[in-house]
């Protein structure tokens, strides 16, 4: 049977230099092709520095039994500049990723550095612009767009490249409420028009509760790997470590104690909302 792996941690420690301890600990855990993963937990939890492992901006603790593979290609010091083909992150602070003086001169840095033909570089870069929504500011500097907008430019940038996984890390964080929703729902819509892994480490319950996996960090370890719906449901493992739950499960959980049964697939306030006026129509 063929491996969906998008990425997969065996056996996995890490150590920054000086610590007094591993900020992972023997991690192992797998994730699937072409789903939402939220990784979630408190700081320093070591959801960054699992970022960062993945396409080997950082390298894991020596250990015989350690391994990383992305796409089913085991990450070694040889082929980590394969490997970041493969995997495109997008960062907390937009700000950090821009190079270019206008929109599309950001966009197209990547596809220069890789030597694409100029014709095919102008058309991806109007093409995934597009796609973020932002086609009309090519030609903008970067400097003059609200924060929503450069991290639509940033997402861009990284779609240019084509990479097959896209971690954003906290990259909703500095966004208003308004900012954060319209950025979550480009990360879904890419997600399934262009079958990506998306990797999404967030402080933000309600945002990881969209995702299709929750994976649960604690103090470098995995306590808890599932669909929100589960994760969600260990009220008592997730307040232990801190970690609230989201307004829709609680209230979820509160129709079930009277009897009122929600699927599994209504996720937010809205489906909740418009799942409820269906089932009072109905009745």
């Amino acid at each position: 049977m063929a491996d969906n792996s998008a990425v997969e941690f065996k056996n996995v420690s890490f150590t920054y230099p000086d610590a007094k301890k591993s900020v992972l600990h023997d991690v192992s855990f797998r994730i699937k092709k072409g789903l939402w993963t939220a990784l979630i937990g408190h700081n320093g939890s070591g959801k960054s520095t699992i970022s960062k492992l993945i396409n080997g901006l950082l390298i894991p603790d020596q250990n015989e039994k350690s391994e990383i593979k992305v796409e089913g290609i085991k990450l070694t010091p040889q082929n980590v500049w394969n490997i970041r083909e493969k995997v495109g992150i997008v960062f907390q602070n937009p700000d950090n990723q821009f190079v270019g003086a206008t929109v599309g001169d950001d966009v197209a840095f990547g596809l220069e550095n890789r030597g694409v033909p100029r014709d095919q570089m102008l058309d991806r870069v109007q093409r995934v612009l597009s796609d973020v929504g932002m086609l009309d500011y090519i030609n903008a500097e970067p400097a003059n767009l609200s924060g929503g907008q450069k991290q639509r430019i940033a997402i861009a940038g990284i779609l240019a490249v084509e990479p097959d996984v896209i971690i954003f890390d906290e990259s909703t964080s500095m966004l208003d409420p308004n900012g954060r929703e319209q950025i979550l729902g480009i990360i879904k819509k890419l997600m399934l028009e262009k079958k990506l892994t998306i990797i999404s480490i967030t402080h933000d319950i309600e945002e990881a509760n969209l995702a299709d996996e929750v994976l649960v960090l604690n103090d470098g370890q995995i306590l808890a790997q599932d669909i929100p719906a589960e994760v969600f449901s260990k009220t008592e493992m997730l307040r232990e470590i801190g970690l609230d739950i989201p307004f829709t499960e609680k209230l979820i959980s509160k129709l079930d104690q009277i009897g009122i049964k929600i699927p599994q697939n209504v996720k937010t306030k809205d489906e909740l909302k418009q799942y409820l006026c269906q089932l009072n129509l109905k009745k």
